[in-house]
């Protein structure tokens, strides 16, 4: 019997995606299958042009299945119907699509979710700001690209549990600690940007955070950098990677995630054996650390 011939789409190499590409390839092979990682540089252009080449390339050279985290909210529909119209299985990482029930309707091949619950995630990190800011406050969130479903669907969740008595100031990063950090790095450049006025920073991956908190450490006024590394960090992201920065006091507290890769990856090899259509959408689980009781206004 032929292997599979699997190809795995990842918008870029942050510290989240890289541990995808990782369990993805660890999955690959105990399965037994042929596995291919690309990745998009966060630009979903070139993610777009990527899989057509796949889709549209001889049919002996075509992948069995494309399992992909789209760059942007609008998730790839055009490929996603020429993909399915090539009999190549479409599965998608961490972002909720609109049409991947009209794309079941004719199941030639599987066709489905795993996703993070990225509502759940935010709504956790807005439970973790009431802890911490009880009384009320300025919140400075790092947040990711606005075309992300991610960033947006982790606002929409955070906003539907933080007080009302927080107020939030955005900053728009890339989904890196680099990027993170020289919008932070910018924005301490303006009048307004003082620690006295904020009691948290929230990111959206821990790498945001980290991003940021580097900024406030290189700022030249030493007053502000310590007022600033004394305002409580929150971040998100896998066990391996936030606990230990919560241990070391570098983060407050962080929402642990996990990766979607490997569970997508052995629902997907499972459903193309067996010729059959795993549930539509299937979430991990997220969690607080330390957990929500243990959280308290700083002294």
């Amino acid at each position: 019997m032929k292997k599979l011939r699997i190809v795995v789409s990842l918008p870029n190499d942050n510290a989240y995606q890289h541990e995808q590409g990782a369990a993805a390839n660890s999955a690959a092979k105990q399965l037994g299958v042929t596995l291919q990682v690309i990745r998009a540089d966060d630009d979903s252009i070139t993610q777009s042009q990527q899989l057509l080449k796949l889709i549209q390339s001889p049919p002996d050279d075509r992948p069995n299945a494309i399992l992909v985290e789209p760059v942007t909210a609008s998730g790839l529909r055009r490929v996603a119907e020429a993909s399915v119209a090539a009999g190549i299985a479409w599965v998608i990482s961490n972002s909720d699509v609109d049409y991947i029930y009209q794309l079941r309707k004719t199941p030639q091949v599987p066709v489905f979710t795993v996703t993070q619950g990225q509502q759940e995630i935010g709504r956790l990190q807005g439970k973790q700001l009431a802890a911490l800011v009880p009384q009320g406050g300025s919140v400075l969130c790092i947040e990711g690209p606005s075309m992300s479903s991610v960033a947006v669907q982790r606002r929409e969740g955070m906003e539907t549990t933080k007080p009302r008595s927080v107020q939030t100031t955005t900053l728009r990063s890339k989904w890196s600690e680099d990027s993170a950090n020289q919008s932070a790095a910018s924005w301490l450049r303006l009048a307004t940007s003082r620690a006295e006025k904020f009691n948290a920073v929230a990111g959206q991956t821990h790498e945001l955070a980290l991003g940021a908190r580097k900024a406030f450490q290189n700022s030249v006024d030493p007053e502000q950098q310590k007022k600033w590394l004394e305002v409580p960090f929150l971040g998100i992201g896998i066990a391996s990677q936030v606990k230990p920065l919560v241990d070391s006091r570098v983060l407050t507290a962080a929402v642990i995630t996990s990766v979607t890769m490997d569970l997508a990856l052995r629902a997907l090899v499972q459903a193309l054996e067996k010729q059959s259509q795993p549930p539509e959408r299937t979430v991990v689980e997220a969690s607080s650390y330390p957990a929500l009781d243990k959280l308290s206004p700083k002294r």
